[in-house]
């Protein structure tokens, strides 16, 4: 019986320039796809109705609806049209990043 073993040196992990490390956590997260996709659609949606939420709750403008909104539909239909991951990991992050802001602004 044959094992694999992976030795974990260091100075390689440090010596990998910010570019590369990106790179390579988004080729290990090809490997689970599907769970990614539903994460994110959980995940975004619910973070896309707290915000809406506090939005309305404070009778905000209209437009920081429209751009929670925005980016919200954007990770949804990156996810149910099964982009690449790395649009799916972008868009995901990015929605969360958006409608943090806006329920932080919003409390």
């Amino acid at each position: 019986m044959a094992t694999i073993a992976k030795t974990f040196n260091q100075t390689e992990s440090s010596s990998l320039s910010l570019t590369a490390r990106y790179n390579k956590f988004i080729e290990d997260l090809k490997f689970s796809h599907f769970g990614l996709i539903s994460m994110a659609i959980l995940i975004g949606s619910c973070m896309g109705g707290i915000s809406a939420m506090y939005v309305f709750e404070n009778q905000a403008p209209l437009w920081q609806f429209i751009i929670g909104l925005t980016f919200s539909m954007a990770n949804l239909v990156a996810c149910i049209a099964q982009a690449p991951t790395k649009w799916v990991f972008n868009l995901f992050i990015l929605s969360l990043l958006v409608n943090s802001i806006l329920i932080l602004v919003n409390i």
